[in-house]
């Protein structure tokens, strides 16, 4: 793999044009296939003969429509959102589903959105893009004001390329691939996560800066995007800051003998002072594990899958120490008063303290849309949108903003750096870096 971080910057910028492209048509073929939006019909004049008993009902039928309408407006705000039960995306869509209920009960116990209720609809996705789009559809003909979408970009994107031709807003819990914004899905589109960009580099910075290391060693999981541009882009900050790549080998999620990589590692003249590693559960536990296994103690490092209860359970005491990562919060009361009002419903709801920072991002989400209706003071997608471009968020996952749609709807958002020592997870602190990659 000599050579991957030199040609990672343009590999980078050509998956954009291949995924835009690709997306482009498809939205460009579900609108085809969607036809003209329907019209209202204009009563027809009535003839001068005929009778005022007859032109009695086509007075009438404006009053009815406004009185439906009216009827309609007053009805409850219903949220549609797409949680993987099923396939690898479960493991990142049910802890956020969990805190969305609480976050729609604890709407309705004020009062609601714009004085409505607030009611959730949703679907399972079944990790499968096609299905992601299909059922995002039909909560939509559902009379769906917002979608949740997956969080991932892979996953997730249909159901916000379904959202956009809605002209509803639409939001993923925590997708942090920078495909993931306006620029590609459109400008009523948006994720709470913290781009790659941001993670990636968070680490790199803090690493580097405190941390001290200077050589890194990267392993990039292949099969989807999330994975390819969290490499891409550590390696292109940390480099930037004058660390030295030393190496880099790839593995696809689902394999099950790391031996070659493992083998190229221990190979090195000099053991580096990390092992950037990149993955998704299941499989990322199988790689770190293997090498732990083989008896590497070098310190591993990645984004917010690492962030994980199975993954620190699978490791354990004897080989979850000298793992770094960068994730979306800290979930202790000394986070602040939310997070510990927070932490207080959670275990009144589901007898357990909520224990990954996934969770608090469906609560986010919600909140978000519902500060964002009510300062639009509508459902309307373009007039939430503008809200949230014009707004800056106080979240559990910290502060959040978006740039302009023009401008892709970056987040902008700090980064929580958590260490995993004997298996138990500790909080290093916030980061934000400084000249990040990018997107």
């Amino acid at each position: 793999m000599a050579g991957y971080f030199l040609n990672s910057i343009g590999d980078r910028r050509n998956r954009w044009r291949v995924v835009a492209g690709s997306l482009v048509v498809a939205l460009l073929l579900a609108g085809c296939a969607g036809g003209a939006p329907p019209t209202e019909d204009e009563p027809a004049p009535a003839a001068e003969e005929a009778p005022a008993e007859e032109a009695a009902p086509v007075e009438e039928e404006p009053i009815e429509e406004e009185a439906a309408a009216a009827e309609e407006d007053e009805g409850p705000i219903i949220i549609g959102a797409v949680f993987n039960a099923t396939g690898w995306m479960a493991d990142y869509d049910q802890p956020p589903r969990e805190a969305a209920l609480l976050a729609i009960e604890d709407i309705n116990a004020a009062g609601g959105i714009l004085g409505r209720e607030v009611q959730l609809i949703e679907r399972d996705g079944e990790t499968d893009p096609t299905k992601v789009r299909e059922v995002t559809q039909e909560m939509i003909d559902e009379g769906a004001d917002a979608i949740i979408a997956p969080c991932d970009f892979d996953i997730g994107g249909p159901a916000s390329q379904a959202a956009q031709g809605a002209g509803l807003i639409g939001v993923s819990t925590c997708a942090t691939s920078p495909l993931y914004g306006s620029t590609i899905l459109g400008d009523k589109q948006f994720t709470v996560g913290a781009w790659n960009n941001i993670l990636a580099a968070a680490m790199a910075e803090y690493g580097y800066e405190e941390l001290e290391w200077r050589t890194a060693y990267v392993v990039v999981d292949t099969s989807i995007d999330y994975t390819l541009s969290l490499g891409d882009y550590f390696g292109e900050h940390f480099t930037a800051l004058g660390g030295e790549i030393v190496g880099e080998d790839t593995y696809v999620a689902g394999d099950e003998d790391f031996s070659a990589q493992i083998e190229a590692i221990q190979a090195l003249e000099e053991e580096p002072d990390v092992l950037y590693v990149t993955g998704y559960s299941p499989y990322l536990g199988d790689i770190l594990l293997a090498i732990r296994e083989a008896g590497i103690e070098t310190p591993l490092a990645g984004g917010d899958t690492y962030d994980d209860v199975n993954l620190f359970a699978l490791l354990g005491p004897e080989y979850g120490s000298e793992i770094y990562m960068a994730t979306h919060s800290w979930l202790r009361p000394e986070a602040g008063a939310e997070m510990a009002r927070f932490i207080e419903m959670y275990e009144a709801e589901y007898g357990v303290l909520p224990l990954s920072s996934f969770i608090v991002v469906g609560w986010d989400t919600v909140k978000i849309l519902s500060q964002a209706m009510e300062a639009a003071g509508t459902t309307d997608g373009a007039a939430v949108a503008a809200a949230m471009e014009e707004m800056e968020f106080d979240l559990l996952s910290g502060e959040l903003s978006w740039s302009s749609a023009a401008e892709g709807h970056a987040t902008q958002k700090s980064t929580a750096i958590v260490q995993l020592q004997e298996g138990r997870p500790s909080f290093l602190g916030w980061a934000r870096p400084e000249n990040p990659p990018e997107p």
